[in-house]
């Protein structure tokens, strides 16, 4: 799934300084460029150090404190996913604007797929009723290996 149409930068910083200033948080110009960065980039899932590279030949520098401490306030905003995809592998993506997906890992050569599918969501709520569970909201991730992978015998 490709990232959504062109996102609102600026109804996306809108959104973000309003969360900011019912924390007591202003919307700094490292915040905001961070924000504005993660919006341009090619990449749907990032990691803290692909963000980091982004801003290598920038100055003033943005720091690696500053981006982390960035993730998780945007996070918490609801206008990144976390995703956790073992060994210290977290990674994050934009999730205004898009559509509710899934993620396929290989573990060999770290390839993410996303997809959707309408028969595997009907059954986690099929399971969830069934056990009493009201659901929220939910991440799916399988791991294994990719069709390049398998084809080059990378198993």
């Amino acid at each position: 799934m490709p990232r959504a149409a062109k996102t609102d930068t600026k109804g996306l910083l809108d959104k973000f300084d309003s969360f900011l200033q019912r924390k007591s948080l202003k919307l700094t110009a490292q915040r905001r460029r961070i924000v504005e960065q993660i919006l341009g980039m090619e990449k749907t899932h990032f990691g803290a150090d692909d963000l980091l590279d982004q801003f290598r030949d920038e100055r003033p520098r943005v720091s690696k404190a500053t981006i982390y401490r960035a993730l998780g306030v945007l996070v918490e905003a609801g206008i990144l996913e976390q995703h956790d995809f073992g060994e210290s592998h977290r990674l994050f993506e934009l999730s205004e604007g898009r559509d509710h997906h899934d993620h396929l890992m290989c573990t060999r050569c770290g390839t993410i797929i996303e997809f959707h599918s309408e028969e595997m969501e009907a059954l986690q709520d099929k399971v969830a009723a069934r056990l009493g569970f009201h659901p929220t909201h939910h991440s799916q991730k399988i791991f294994g290996i990719c069709k390049d992978c398998w084809k080059q015998g990378k198993r």
